[in-house]
């Protein structure tokens, strides 16, 4: 081997030892639109501004179950989480009382909100990167009968998360803790009647295919999570940190529009495959935002009194919040 030539090779070797490779959890399959377009659109991000000095490994619920992601990233078996923090409320709080709060991710940011958010998750061993939202309106519910009457899902069983609880019994229905993965066999024994979920997803779970009707109007707003284990991220070069924190505040600020447009399309290609909308009654409809982010305040502060109420504080203070005086 000629000199020049191993010369090469000992510089590619070099670079190849210097890259830093993450490994991150997701809670939501690695096919959905979440994971695409959030976590596997920021790993793209990260690894074009760092020139492939820093890569991110992703893996899916079915390594770690959604409801238990938190703690492996804490411990640092992971390094990276993209989650929603409706998945560790049993831990705290704090992730699922954004969702109360408009999405506006400057005014997260110039509040003071991101910042006390990311010192709360710094006690459980955590960095927060982003707090992407999933969209500029939030939920929805995957029926399979359509709404005739007024509570709009009264008798009816209804998947969800801790997020939509107070929602879903405000209207009548019965909620069932259950992960997004585990809805389509649910809905096609009839062990539920109904799902809450996010504005996109339906047709890549599949759902068209056992449920027939999606609601309007849509409500609230909800956020995804960016956390890094603490230590690993204490570990990184000021230049690593500043990307990974560079390109999840960018991701904050694409995200919703990215999610809204194909929230459109998924709408139009449901219709397509014989979906239909069915509507809230107005009664109903006019309490939908109020429910849900009276719920989710209450959620956050039945689980962390102290942190959530400072979190309320802060939104209402900066009219970040429907609930605001």
């Amino acid at each position: 081997m000629n000199r020049s030539l191993a010369a090469i090779i000992l510089m590619l070797s070099a670079s190849q030892a210097m890259a830093t490779e993450l490994r991150m959890l997701t809670s939501y399959d690695q096919t959905s639109a979440y994971t695409r377009e959030v976590a596997q659109r920021y790993i793209e991000r990260v690894e074009e501004a760092s020139q492939d000095d820093l890569t991110i490994g992703l893996n899916g619920p079915d390594v770690v179950s959604p409801f238990e992601q938190l703690q492996p990233v804490s411990a640092g078996v992971f390094d990276m989480l993209y989650t929603h923090g409706a998945y560790h409320t049993n831990t705290t709080g704090v992730g699922a009382a954004m969702d109360a709060v408009f999405v506006d991710p400057d005014a997260t940011h110039e509040s003071g909100l991101w910042d006390f958010i990311d010192e709360h998750y710094n006690e459980l061993g955590l960095k927060l990167i982003a707090i992407p939202p999933l969209g500029s309106s939030g939920f929805q519910y995957v029926l399979k009968d359509p709404i005739e009457g007024t509570p709009g899902l009264e008798g009816r069983r209804i998947r969800g998360s801790a997020t939509y609880t107070s929602t879903t019994q405000g209207l009548g229905g019965t909620p069932v803790l259950m992960s997004g993965g585990d809805v389509y066999s649910s809905l096609d024994r009839g062990v539920i009647d109904g799902a809450a979920w996010g504005l996109n997803g339906v047709e890549d779970f599949g759902w068209d295919e056992v449920a027939g009707y999606f609601t309007k109007p849509t409500f609230g707003q909800t956020y995804t999570y960016l956390f890094m284990n603490l230590a690993a991220f204490n570990a990184l070069d000021e230049a690593e940190q500043a990307v990974l924190l560079e390109q999840g505040r960018a991701l904050e600020n694409e995200t919703a529009g990215i999610l809204d447009e194909l929230a459109l399309q998924e709408w139009e290609s449901l219709k397509e495959k014989g979906m239909q909308e069915t509507h809230f009654q107005p009664d109903d409809a006019e309490r939908l935002d109020a429910l849900v982010n009276e719920g989710i305040w209450q959620l956050g502060i039945d689980k962390s009194p102290e942190a959530v109420g400072t979190m309320r504080d802060i939104a209402e203070k900066h009219n970040m919040t429907a609930t605001s005086e």
